[in-house]
């Protein structure tokens, strides 16, 4: 794999920056570095200067970057026990005080997260109960997600999630396989609502009850990592909760007065 150096990275960050306004900054470097190295081997564009020549040329390109920037889930369902114990749990006890509410899953990228939200939610009858807001940082991920395409690599252990969370159906109940590409029902997602957001999460919508925000900020820098948690603490509603990585701690990011950790094992938060 091609090398790059801090230089490189940084002249990257500065043109990305001054050409599309996306500002990656913030983002751990080593990991922003890793991503960069694996886009130019995936493009064969050989060395640096070529990604900085087609990202300037080319503003398809940088659609296409954006997305492969980021680092996508790499299977459905999964932890399974927090996906369990969102259906049997926390979601009939949001949806028993608040009929419908919404939720908010920002940062998607391959829509794992929210094909999985959506399969509990209709398996405990909520499925149309919640207003469901996605964001993505590319337009090349929300056209993925609505698609509904499932990598033929993520369907074996997919199912084993399934399973595991003692799903209530078949998991082939939910996806179909199309010339031997498998799909996702889109009818799950009908009703759910996509937006472009920008790095930081910046204007986030407002009464969110819930937020999936799993495994993203382990590739931010501190700097990054306070603006977003500011902006999830402002879309909350008192009470509401915010889901992150079991190796996520707020405690470790952000002011911990705002939130009281409810479920160490699942990192799971609640807004004061």
């Amino acid at each position: 794999m091609t090398e790059i150096g801090i230089v490189d990275t940084r002249n990257i960050i500065k043109l990305i920056q001054e050409k599309y306004a996306y500002d990656f900054s913030d983002f751990a470097l080593t990991s922003l570095k890793r991503r960069l190295e694996s886009i130019i081997q995936q493009r064969n564009l050989k060395h640096p200067e070529l990604l900085l020549s087609r990202l300037n040329d080319n503003p398809q390109f940088f659609e296409q970057m954006l997305e492969d920037i980021q680092v996508p889930s790499t299977e459905m369902f999964r932890d399974p026990s927090l996906w369990r114990l969102l259906r049997d749990e926390l979601l009939p006890r949001i949806n028993r005080e608040f009929p419908r509410f919404k939720i908010w899953l920002p940062g998607s990228v391959s829509g794992d997260e929210l094909y999985s939200l959506c399969i509990i939610l209709k398996e405990i009858d909520l499925l149309d109960s919640v207003n469901i807001l996605v964001t993505c940082m590319s337009s090349r991920s929300i056209e993925t997600i609505k698609s509904g395409l499932l990598r033929s690599s993520k369907v074996e252990v997919s199912l084993e999630n399934y399973n595991r969370l003692n799903g209530k159906a078949k998991f082939s109940d939910y996806y179909s396989t199309v010339n031997g590409t498998a799909y996702r029902d889109t009818n799950l997602i009908k009703n759910v609502n996509f937006e472009l957001e920008r790095i930081d999460l910046e204007n986030p919508p407002c009464g969110v009850r819930l937020v999936l925000y799993r495994n993203k900020m382990i590739y931010f820098n501190p700097t990054l990592q306070l603006k977003v948690l500011k902006n999830i603490n402002s879309s909350l509603s008192a009470g509401g909760h915010l889901v992150v990585g079991i190796k996520e701690l707020l405690a470790n990011l952000y002011n911990a007065n705002d939130f009281i950790l409810v479920n160490p094992s699942e990192s799971i938060y609640k807004k004061k």
